[in-house]
C-alpha cells in the first residue's frame, strides 16, 4: 500500500518500522542536539531565490560553495521549444555571491556524449560533491530506444570527476551501479555522502520489480549502495531507505551535530525527512513533514503548484542546513527556487 498521509505515516511506521526498515537502536545519541525540524526553518521565498532561464527549463537544483566564497548552483536545463528531459537535458552551472541569491548563469558542465557512449542522450539531475580535492559531479543519462519506455529503463548513474568546480569534468566511461535486488530497470537521481569508516553512501532511485518497456510503470523505491572511492563502482545493499510508499528525489547528507544521516524526498504531496544513526536502517524523523506543496513568498502571496515541488535537496554550511533548494514544475515554466531556512532552535523559531 502506497501511503501518502505523513501523520498516518510517521505513525504507523515508527511503530511497525514498515517504510523504512527496522528502528536502529545502536549509537550514542547526543542529548544536547534537538530533532531537526526543517520545516520550522523555513522563510518566505524572495525573488533573489527563484532562478529561471528564458529559453530553458530548469530542474533539479544543489549548491555547493566555492573556496572564493561564491555559491554555485548546479542545475539540469533542456530547451523549452524541442527539448525533453529524458532526451536532451544538459547539466550547467550558476553562481551567485550570496547565498539566497540572484543566481546568474555561468557554464553548461556536462552533455550526453553521442552514440557508442552509456551516457548518450543526455546530462541530468546533478549532485556536486567535493570529496578531497576532487569534485565528484553525479548524474544520470539514458541510451537511445524504439520507445521511450525503452529510454527510460536505460537510465544510469555515473560520475564525472574534475579538480575545479569550473571544471572541465571527465565523465565515467561506464555506470557507477547497475540496478540489482532489490531495485529493479533503472538506477536513477542518486546522491553521496562519506561514512565515518571511510567509504561512501549513496542513496538512488528505482523500480520495485522487474518490468518490460511497455508495462505500467511500477512503483519506485529509495535504494541504498556502498563504496570504497567516491567514484564506484557502487555495491547494492539488500537495506532500502524508503520502500513501500512511492517517492523521488532522495538528497543525503550526515549531521555531525545530531550524529544522524539525514534524507530530504518527495512523496507527491509533502517533501519528507528520514534519518538514520548507521546509514542502513532508516525511520521518519522526529520531524517529518517538512512542507507540502506550496511556499509563501516574501510580498505574503503564495507560490502553489499542481504537480508536486520536486529534488529537493540542502545546502549545508557549517554543520547546519541553510537552504532548501527546490523543483518548480510551474506549466510552461519549469524553475528553481532556493528557500532560506533561519538559524535557530524549533522553540527560538516557532516565536516568528
Amino acid at each position: 500500500m502506497i501511503l501518502r498521509n505523513a501523520s498516518i505515516l510517521a505513525t504507523s511506521c515508527l511503530v511497525a518500522g514498515c517504510a523504512f526498515g527496522e528502528s536502529h537502536k545502536s549509537g550514542t545519541v547526543n542529548p544536547g542536539a534537538e530533532g531537526l525540524d526543517i520545516g520550522s526553518m523555513i522563510q518566505p521565498l524572495t525573488p533573489a531565490g527563484v532562478f529561471r532561464l528564458d529559453d530553458y527549463s530548469c530542474w533539479g537544483p544543489h549548491i555547493i560553495k566555492g573556496d572564493d566564497d561564491r555559491y554555485y548552483l548546479i542545475y539540469s536545463r533542456w530547451a523549452k521549444k524541442g527539448g525533453n528531459w529524458l532526451t536532451s537535458s544538459e547539466i550547467a552551472l550558476a553562481v551567485s555571491e550570496n547565498l539566497e541569491g540572484p543566481y546568474h548563469h555561468r557554464k553548461v558542465l556536462l552533455r550526453g556524449r553521442g552514440p557508442g557512449h552509456w551516457d548518450e542522450l543526455m546530462a541530468h539531475n546533478p549532485k556536486l560533491k567535493r570529496f578531497g580535492d576532487k569534485y565528484c559531479l553525479y548524474y544520470i543519462s539514458s541510451r537511445n530506444g524504439s520507445s521511450r519506455g525503452h529510454i527510460r529503463d536505460s537510465q544510469r548513474i555515473g560520475v564525472a570527476v574534475s579538480d575545479s568546480i569550473l571544471g572541465p569534468y571527465t565523465p565515467s566511461e561506464a555506470p557507477i551501479i547497475e540496478p540489482a535486488e532489490p531495485v529493479y530497470n533503472i538506477t536513477v537521481n542518486p546522491d553521496v555522502t562519506e561514512m565515518a569508516d571511510g567509504k561512501y553512501l549513496m542513496i538512488l532511485k528505482g523500480d520495485i520489480k522487474p518490468r518490460k518497456p511497455a508495462d505500467p510503470m511500477p512503483q519506485r523505491v529509495q535504494g541504498l549502495a556502498t563504496s570504497k572511492s567516491p567514484t564506484g563502482p557502487f555495491q547494492m545493499l539488500k537495506e532500502t531507505a524508503i520502500h513501500d510508499m512511492d517517492t523521488e528525489d532522495a538528497s543525503i547528507w550526515y549531521d555531525r551535530k545530531r550524529e544522524k544521516y539525514f534524507a530530504v524526498f518527495h512523496a507527491h504531496t509533502y517533501i519528507g525527512l528520514i534519518e538514520s544513526r548507521d546509514g542502513f536502517k532508516w525511520r521518519p524523523a522526529e520531524h517529518y513533514k517538512i512542507t507540502g506543496n506550496e511556499l509563501r513568498r516574501s510580498d505574503g502571496s503564495m507560490l502553489k503548484t499542481k504537480r508536486p515541488l520536486q529534488r529537493p535537496s540542502i545546502f549545508i554550511e557549517n554543520g547546519e542546513p541553510r537552504a532548501l533548494c527546490l523543483a518548480v514544475p510551474a506549466p510552461g515554466d519549469w524553475h528553481c527556487v532556493i528557500v532560506p531556512l533561519r538559524q535557530g532552535s524549533r522553540a527560538e523559531n516557532e516565536r516568528y
